[in-house]
């Protein structure tokens, strides 16, 4: 078998050349020999050895430009690698200066073949701000700079920001080390650690840490617990995909990646109370027509808290403690102290008795909640209440009535926490009658037939036609009711201003 590709071309080129057998159908002479027999062997010999040297050093050349690059490539590899285990030593150094619990440090980042470490003072910036509603309060003022220091080698960048150690490539950035940033329960701890000086050094680069601000407090005039609205962590940064996802994994609450001016936002949600002191409280706006009566006070254009996290939190733990529907059923009956959760709609289809003299009694419902024509009644005259958790609509028509078995209304012992509509069937013939407080600020309300209540309610938006009363007890201000979930609640906020100078040399 012959030798294959171009070696073995040539090699048995030169074979055939050698033997005289070059060219077995060529011209010959009158001697029958063949003709230019051996100029043409020594031009073979020529041809093969510069095609075989030309190859060799084709295999060679790229074999050593693919060396190069692989080499390059370790090179870069091995500098990132020990920049950031340098940037990790150096981070302990600077958290220990910021926090005031050394004067100064001194720190050295080993020898650079490519890159250089910088000082970017205008790397980022962090802001803390409490909204309620549509308004934001920024709550750390002119304390808001973070700045960084930053590695920048041959194709990424290593960077200590806030605490937190970040890598860069290309558009995409990850965190290396976590941030000064903590969240453990009701607690948020955040020392905001802000990088200042200027330079840019290679070689083996190394420096000097001093504190210039040491815990000022970032929040002057913030009083904890916290007592309503939202917390907003908002992080603009040149690596804010690894602050993202820091925020995102390892933390509670709510974040949001805005790439357009690379901005993560992280909502924490402080527990919110209602007081009940209206008759009628809605987010846009109310329009009573026909025979409709509203007690004063009415107030318009006031946010509200969703009650969806409350609800959420309601049955989540109901499932994971596997609260069951007990004796609370479509069919009505008693039913006594304690928790009863529906997976789905509850539709009565008969009237339910509620005997609170024990205690409070709660009801969760995973759908709709239709009470139709008949009666729901709490028939002691205990001090205790009943809470209704309606994920979807509460519903009611004809005669139907929730309310209590005294002479004199009392709205404050049925409290309903509603996701989405209220009385959203309520047309026809009879009266519906509701005796309690409603808090339902996703509901757009619309009613047309006859409909009295007694107690105060916050909706999104109320229209009424037809017979709709709205009476209101003046005693109902006392009642305050809190309205969040207790997994996403945040009651301490410590957030410190603290300032570092690095000067490297």
């Amino acid at each position: 078998m012959e030798p294959r590709g171009l070696a073995g071309w040539l090699r048995t080129t030169m074979t055939r050349r050698e033997s005289g057998d070059s060219h077995p159908e060529g011209p010959t002479g009158v001697d029958g020999s063949r003709r230019f027999g051996r100029a043409e062997r020594s031009q073979s010999e020529v041809l093969g050895t510069v095609l075989i040297l030309g190859l060799s050093m084709t295999v060679i050349g790229t074999s050593l430009a693919l060396g190069g690059v692989a080499v390059g490539d370790l090179i870069s590899d091995a500098e990132s690698t020990n920049v950031e285990t340098g940037m990790a030593h150096m981070s302990s150094k600077i958290s220990l200066v910021a926090l005031g619990d050394a004067d100064s440090q001194r720190f050295s980042l080993g020898a650079m073949q490519e890159g250089t470490l910088a000082v970017r003072p205008d790397a980022g910036s962090i802001r803390v701000y409490n909204a309620t509603g549509s308004d934001r309060e920024l709550l750390n003022d002119n304390r808001t700079t973070m700045g960084a220091l930053v590695y920048v080698g041959e194709d990424r960048e290593i960077a200590y920001q806030g605490g937190g150690i970040w890598t860069k490539q290309g558009n995409a950035s990850r965190m290396t080390s976590p941030p000064e940033y903590h969240y453990r329960g009701t607690t948020l701890t955040l020392p905001i650690i802000n990088v200042t000086g200027e330079g840019v050094i290679g070689g083996r680069p190394d420096g000097r840490i001093t504190p210039v601000t040491v815990a000022e407090d970032a929040v002057p005039g913030v009083s904890t617990p916290l007592e309503s609205g939202t917390i907003e962590i908002e992080i603009q940064s040149d690596y804010y995909q690894g602050w993202y996802a820091f925020l995102d994994e390892r933390t509670e609450g709510e974040t949001e990646i805005y790439h357009s001016n690379r901005t993560v936002v992280s909502r924490l949600v402080v527990p919110d109370t209602e007081t009940f002191d209206n008759a009628l409280s809605v987010e846009t706006f109310y329009e009573a027509k026909g025979s409709a009566d509203i007690d004063e006070p009415v107030e318009d254009f006031t946010p509200h808290r969703s009650a969806d996290p409350l609800i959420d939190n309601r049955i989540a733990t109901a499932e994971a403690d596997g609260t069951g529907n007990g004796s609370l059923s479509a069919s009505g009956g008693s039913i006594d102290a304690g928790t009863y959760y529906i997976d789905g709609d509850l539709v009565l289809t008969d009237d339910l008795d509620i005997d609170t003299s024990s205690g409070n009694v709660t009801i969760i419902v995973d759908g709709e909640f239709d009470i139709q024509n008949n009666d729901v009644t709490v028939t002691d005259s205990s001090d205790h209440h009943v809470e209704y958790y309606v994920a979807d609509s509460f519903n009611a028509d004809g005669n139907g009535y929730l309310g209590t078995a005294s002479v004199d209304a009392e709205p404050a012992r049925n409290r309903l926490f509603i996701g989405n509509g209220f009385l959203d069937d309520s047309s026809g013939g009879g009266t519906v009658r509701i005796e309690a407080i409603v808090y339902a600020p996703d509901a757009d309300i619309e009613t047309s037939g006859t409909v009295d209540i007694v107690g105060s309610i916050v909706a999104n938006s109320l229209d009424v036609k037809g017979n709709f009363n709205l009476e209101y007890k003046s005693s109902l201000a006392e009642t305050t009711v809190e309205l969040t979930g207790a997994a996403d609640l945040l009651k301490y906020l410590h957030v410190s201003h603290n300032e570092v100078r690095v000067d490297p040399n």
